[in-house]
């Protein structure tokens, strides 16, 4: 039973609606979705003043789930009352659903609106609902929907079990929004550093490109990529690296560089070996003494 007047929610004969085909194309139940949030909350607000939630289980563990509800915080956009949400893109979910009252009797007590949201006409015609649904179609254009019949309009019963439904929900939603940010945070990020990497690589100058082929050369010899933290597998610690490079390359560069030294003091020597045999030729032939044949001469 309903809170209004003992009704239930399809025991009413249908009402009249407005003819014609109303709506959009087809989407999907999620596109859909998204749309209704976005009618009953403007996108962008950073305090809607209201409270959307999907997927949301009835309360009283009747497991009948409802597809959209919205809550209205705010006293002037309808403080308290609650829109309970039917989304049908597909015309024999619709049909089922006329079949089968047991969702729409699960939430009609805890609703302000019951309403049947669908993309067109084609899905559900207005003159289908049971008293007192509602029926609402997107617009060509616009965010707010067309509202094709209006629902009745009663005071939902405010029970624990309400309560402890929607407040869960909300928590659900609070931390699914905040891991979306998160991920569309991190994704943000990567996406930066690639960009960061991409135009540094094609900014580097020759110093640079120098820098990295030599430490490419350096990977190659130690077998390993070089790395900051510890050596793991294939990664080569710059501690190792270091170790390495002063057991083997260290009397390398020792020996190099005294053969350099041996021949620079060659090189020396034989310029001072020259310079003293130049030197040593000129003093013979300053102190050379005549022969004894030879006389003064007349």
């Amino acid at each position: 039973m309903s809170a209004a007047g003992g009704q239930t929610a399809l025991s009413v004969p249908a009402q009249p609606g407005r003819g014609g085909r109303h709506g959009i194309a087809d989407v999907t139940t999620e596109v859909l979705t998204r749309m209704l949030r976005d009618h009953f909350i403007k996108p962008g607000e950073e305090i809607p003043g209201a409270v959307f939630l999907t997927e949301v289980t009835a309360p009283e563990r009747t497991g009948r789930r409802a597809d959209a509800v919205h809550i209205a915080t705010w006293a002037s956009r309808g403080g308290g009352e609650i829109d309970v949400c039917e989304v049908k893109t597909q015309r024999a979910d619709w049909l089922r659903e006329l079949r089968d009252p047991g969702k729409a009797e699960a939430w009609w007590p805890y609703s302000s609106r019951f309403w049947l949201v669908v993309p067109n006409t084609t899905v559900a015609r207005p003159d289908e609902l049971p008293e007192g649904w509602g029926l609402m179609v997107p617009k060509a254009r616009g965010r707010r929907f067309q509202v094709l019949v209006e629902p009745a309009k009663r005071t939902p019963e405010l029970t624990t079990g309400l309560l402890v439904t929607l407040l869960t929900n909300t928590e659900t939603v609070r931390m699914n929004a905040l891991r979306r940010q998160r991920d569309e945070l991190g994704d943000r990020h990567r996406a930066e550093l690639q960009r960061v990497r991409d135009e540094g690589g094609t900014a580097r100058n020759p110093h640079v490109e120098e820098k990295l082929a030599l430490l490419k050369r350096l990977e190659q010899a130690l077998g390993g990529r070089l790395s900051g933290s510890g050596g793991w597998g294939r990664y080569v610690s710059t501690d190792e690296a270091a170790e390495a490079l002063a057991a083997f390359a260290q009397p390398h560069i020792e020996q190099q560089r005294g053969r350099e030294r041996t021949v620079r003091l060659a090189s020396t020597l034989a310029h001072h070996r020259n310079e003293l045999t130049r030197i040593v030729g000129e003093l013979e032939q300053a102190t050379a003494l005549p022969k004894a044949d030879e006389g003064p001469s007349a």
